[in-house]
């Protein structure tokens, strides 16, 4: 990571952040040092315009990111990237195990549809594909319900963390979390727009 992003933005490193008052934030940061208004200005100049816009945006998307907040605050407390990325967090593994077996159902069945090639074959797997498309959006609520967990954990953990007790662990923790909540976003997703478009 470059720079502190919360830095920028003249904010306490926490796990939590309010995100319309960031956007505010950036609003007023940028307004003087979007690019366009410095189209006709000496190189150095715009130059400068540019590194510092440039560096502003990254710091919002970072901060905007609950993920990537998580992780830069774990960076710049820690002065290194988390370790054993790969290890599920507490509390996952149902929901590492149900995602993963019904992403390998969906592919199967994906996988069936393509070799489909007349009416009658496509119209026999009528019947799966609905049931499928049943459990995703199933699935879909349960991860969007630990989702709102993972959430409440970091709102906890921010209170803790801004009277003092800055537990590293907890934030490691919760950022795996939010981790494996992208990536199973992104799965379900993928799969679901392959369901709907049949490729």
């Amino acid at each position: 990571m470059a720079a502190n992003p919360f830095a920028l933005f003249d904010l306490e490193p926490a796990p939590a952040l309010d995100a319309d008052a960031l956007k505010e934030r950036f609003a007023r940061e940028t307004g003087g040092t979007h690019p366009d208004k410095f189209a006709q200005a000496p190189e150095a100049d715009r130059a400068a315009a540019e590194s510092r816009y440039t560096a502003l945006n990254q710091a919002y998307q970072t901060l905007i990111d609950p993920r990537a907040r998580l992780l830069a605050l774990y960076e710049l407390t820690k002065g290194e990237k988390p370790r054993d990325i790969q290890r599920i967090p507490p509390g996952t593994m149902d929901l590492f195990k149900e995602v993963g077996e019904l992403c390998r159902t969906l592919d199967e069945f994906l996988e069936k549809k393509k070799a489909a090639t007349n009416r009658l074959e496509k119209a026999a797997l009528m019947g799966d594909e609905l049931t499928l498309q049943d459990a995703l959006t199933e699935l879909r609520i349960k991860l969007e319900a630990f989702a709102a967990t993972v959430e409440a954990e970091v709102i906890a953990l921010d209170a803790k963390w801004r009277a003092g007790g800055k537990d590293v662990n907890a934030l490691e923790t919760v950022y795996r979390k939010y981790s494996y909540v992208a990536r199973w976003r992104q799965q379900l997703e993928e799969r679901e727009i392959a369901l709907l478009t049949g490729e």
